[in-house]
């Protein structure tokens, strides 16, 4: 079958991993597989399957009738929409031969609700953990188009993992602080006084603002900042470290969580209910803390260092068997072979020309720079708010 795989780009450290997945196995299969993003890909080739782009920029006002047009000279099967507001408008509008699967990876309603708009005109929804599927499931009008199925990895060779560690920790959050960044700033203070040595390397964007923070730290030396790195250095750095931070209020399924369990690492996580909760199971193979308690949570970032031994065999046999990518695509490609067999679907506006993309109004983002960013620190310094406002992302 002619399979193609829609997304904004290869930037997206979520949405892209688990594409790039989807497309090597759909190939692997047999089918003829193709990833077409909306910008001009980064750094994404592959000799397995096809990678393409429109080569417009966000918000391009005709990304539908771009695609529409890439669709006619490229004809398919079956379009997987993962995360791009400006290739949905196309669903109405393209041609009942073609299926559509619209994956929904995010918790916030700016995200489901455009599966929901677009339920009639496709043939099955896909979410990514129940976590995100119990945000929108009751208000299908058939939740049998709807699948769960988990995001996979591909993990590097098993023969490389160290099962002698330092007391190493690692946090990929930058400074965002939906990914508990200024969590991470209480916590080392409270893991200092307890006496912790080892090292904590934090990946992700950081501004030097930010970085003086970190500077100003007790023991600061012994935080290694990276900024953005290639994902091998993420997998080396994790194989060698005992921990992995996962500090997020929201975190719809936690790719990072399994990517870092799969190299060895125990995930230690605020107890709410995240994707993290779906993927690690407390005491076993995670531990959880109360939300917003510092010392507990510095308690439990402790004890998996000085109890590796009794996690770390558990943690890697959970995430490489039950979230490796071939499992992934077990799910898939039962989808693909249920909705192959049902009805072509009449779309409402079927050869009309489809209408200009209009980027809808982000609220929030029509305040001052200033104001959203002294937003963003005072919600972010507080786990509880961040947690009960943490689906108004999009607003």
């Amino acid at each position: 079958m002619k399979l193609c795989w829609l997304l904004p780009n290869d930037k997206s450290g979520g949405i892209s991993p688990v594409v790039l997945s989807c497309c090597r196995q759909a190939a692997q299969a047999g089918h003829k597989t193709t990833m077409l993003f909306l910008n001009k890909p980064s750094w994404l080739t592959s000799s397995q399957f096809q990678v393409s782009s429109l080569g417009l920029p966000n918000g391009a006002t005709e990304t539908p009738k771009m695609l529409l047009q890439w669709l006619e000279q490229n004809p398919q099967d079956v379009l997987f929409f993962n995360g791009c507001e400006e290739f949905d408008v196309i669903i109405p509008y393209l041609s009942a031969k073609i299926k559509c699967v619209y994956v929904v990876h995010d918790t916030a309603p700016a995200y489901w609700l455009r599966a929901i708009a677009q339920e009639e005109a496709v043939e099955a929804i896909v979410a990514v953990s129940e976590t995100v599927a119990s945000k929108f499931r009751h208000q299908l009008k058939c939740s049998d188009k709807l699948s769960v199925i988990y995001n996979g990895c591909v993990f590097p060779e098993i023969e490389k993992l160290n099962d002698v560690r330092q007391d190493d920790l690692i946090f990929l959050g930058g400074e965002n602080p939906t990914k508990g960044a200024f969590d991470i700033l209480n916590l080392w203070k409270s893991l200092i006084k307890l006496g912790f040595k080892g090292k904590l390397h934090w990946f992700g964007n950081l501004t030097p603002k930010f970085i003086n923070k970190i500077r100003q730290l007790p023991n600061s030396e012994q935080i290694k900042i990276y900024g953005y790195v290639p994902r091998d250095v993420i997998f080396s750095t994790a194989a060698s470290a005992k921990v992995i931070l996962m500090l997020s209020r929201v975190e719809p399924f936690g790719m990072a969580t399994i990517e870092a369990m799969g190299m060895g690492c125990i995930p230690v996580a605020w107890d709410v209910e995240t994707g993290t909760k779906e993927i690690a199971t407390a005491n076993e193979t995670g531990l959880f803390a109360p939300l917003g308690d510092t010392h507990n949570l510095a308690q439990k970032v402790i004890f998996a260092c000085e109890n590796y031994q009794a996690f770390n065999h558990a943690v890697i046999e959970c995430a490489r068997s039950k979230f490796n990518e071939t499992v992934m695509w077990k799910g898939y490609e039962s989808l693909i072979e249920k909705i192959s067999t049902l009805p072509a679907i009449n779309r409402s506006k079927q050869g009309q020309q489809p209408a200009l993309y209009q980027p809808p109004i982000r609220r929030f983002q029509l305040l001052p720079t200033g104001l959203r960013a002294a937003i963003r620190e005072l919600i972010g310094r507080s786990p509880t708010l961040g947690y009960l406002v943490r689906d108004l992302r999009g607003w």
